[in-house]
């Protein structure tokens, strides 16, 4: 069969295209080998196919179009002539060859890209970059771009990237109402990106080197320090309210301590005083004076401290003895701590009550411990007081010292005058 019976038979279109596939592949090829700068062997077959099957084309074409119908005139009829009397076997032979020699073409272009630095290979990995990367002249006309650099134009401008005159005003902004300026700052959405710019020269020309990093996740740390510095500062505006009222705490309580002092040092030298008065000889003089002095210096801050640890509960037996009020004790005593203080104020109180007010001369105290609390009950052989008594003064006072101290009081007035008092048993108790 000739190349003008397959051109007149149903198999025409297959052989077109055949030879047509086969011209694109080998202008592909020419253009690769062009852009690598590869010349020789390789570059001079591939030019000599494509002229030969670009000819191939054009002569099929010819017969198809000026042989099918007498009337028109032919073109080159020498050569078409010739070329379609050839067997239809050697056009297929040919294009089989230059299958294979396309097929050897690929194989080593892919080789070739592999081993060697291209411009290809270049582009390739600056568009693999996470990063946005765009080279422009100082005009800004965009000589390279990335393909993440595209679409951040897009994004921003809806147009794709010729001129990064828009990109390097963004470079160039700063943030504005943050505490931490950030500048060239894009934010899309939940993306935060952040674009610099610096000014390159190669061989002679200068050059703007454009940059764009996802900093989202730097961002969102950001804005999470900044969350939690706004709570510090409310934190340490509480703190500072707390201060404030902790101090206000602290000379309540220094105020009551005085207060609490110069009441019993005042009421018991007062009752010692009156005992001696009314019978002097059951009075140690000196004792008496001494105590006098005491208080007095006390109030007059007149006095050096006493560096030395003195105890508050047998500073109240002994007080309460000089007005002539025994004190005896049941149960296990506080060793040390705000329950054996607490307990010392009480027996001041009372002692001072039962010699003033109830004409007693006797305190019992109970001591009880349980479930993590330790009581105190306080009671007089004096007089029963005839009224409702109102808790001012001393009593006010040893109320407020257990309430502090987390525990609470009760009095009672029969059959015998009575304070219980009930706290926290906060240390070891020794009897």
């Amino acid at each position: 069969m000739s190349v003008m019976q397959a051109l007149c038979s149903s198999g025409k279109e297959a052989l077109l295209v055949s030879v047509m596939l086969l011209i694109l592949l080998q202008a592909f090829i020419l253009l690769a080998l062009r852009r690598l700068g590869r010349k020789g062997l390789l570059a001079a077959l591939a030019f000599a196919q494509f002229i030969l099957l670009f000819l191939m084309f054009f002569l099929m074409l010819d017969a198809i179009f000026h042989y099918g119908d007498p009337s028109k005139p032919r073109t080159w009829p020498v050569f078409t002539t010739a070329f379609v009397s050839m067997p239809v076997i050697t056009v297929v032979a040919f294009e089989i060859l230059s299958a294979v020699y396309l097929a050897v073409g690929f194989y080593r272009l892919r080789r070739y890209r592999k081993e060697n630095l291209t411009q290809w290979a270049v582009k390739e990995a600056i568009d693999l970059l996470p990063a946005g990367v765009a080279f422009a002249q100082k005009d800004g006309g965009v000589v390279l771009a990335n393909l993440l650099m595209n679409e951040l134009q897009l994004k921003i401008s809806g147009k794709n990237i010729s001129d990064i005159g828009l990109l390097a005003e963004i470079a160039d902004r700063t943030e504005e109402g943050d505490d931490d300026k950030l500048k060239g700052v894009y934010r899309d959405g939940n993306s935060v990106w952040q674009f610099s710019r610096q000014n390159i020269e190669e061989n002679g020309t200068e050059y703007m080197q454009l940059t764009a990093t996802d900093i989202s996740a730097q961002a969102a740390i950001n804005e999470e320090l900044k969350e939690k510095n706004s709570r510090l500062k409310q934190i340490r505006a509480r703190l500072e309210i707390y201060n404030r009222k902790a101090e206000q705490i602290i000379i309540s309580r220094e105020l009551l301590n005085a207060r609490m002092q110069v009441h019993n040092e005042t009421g018991h030298v007062l009752l010692a005083s009156r005992r001696y008065m009314d019978k002097p000889g059951s009075v140690d003089e000196e004792a008496l004076l001494n105590t006098l002095k005491v208080t007095n210096t006390y109030l007059l801050r007149e006095y050096e401290e006493d560096d030395t640890q003195r105890d508050p509960l047998s500073e109240a037996i002994e007080m309460a003895k000089a007005i002539g009020v025994n004190v005896s004790f049941s149960g296990m005593i506080p060793a040390e701590g705000s329950p054996r203080n607490i307990l010392s104020v009480a027996i001041n109180e009372c002692a001072t009550n039962t010699r003033k007010h109830a004409n007693g001369d006797e305190l019992k105290v109970d001591v009880l411990e349980e479930d993590g609390f330790i009581s105190f009950r306080v009671s007089s052989n004096g007089e029963s007081p005839k009224k409702n008594i109102n808790e001012t003064g001393g009593l006010l006072t040893l109320r407020t010292v257990a309430e502090n101290a987390g525990g609470g009081m009760k009095i009672s007035m029969q059959p015998e005058f009575c304070i219980d008092i009930r706290i926290p048993a906060v240390l070891t108790q020794t009897s």
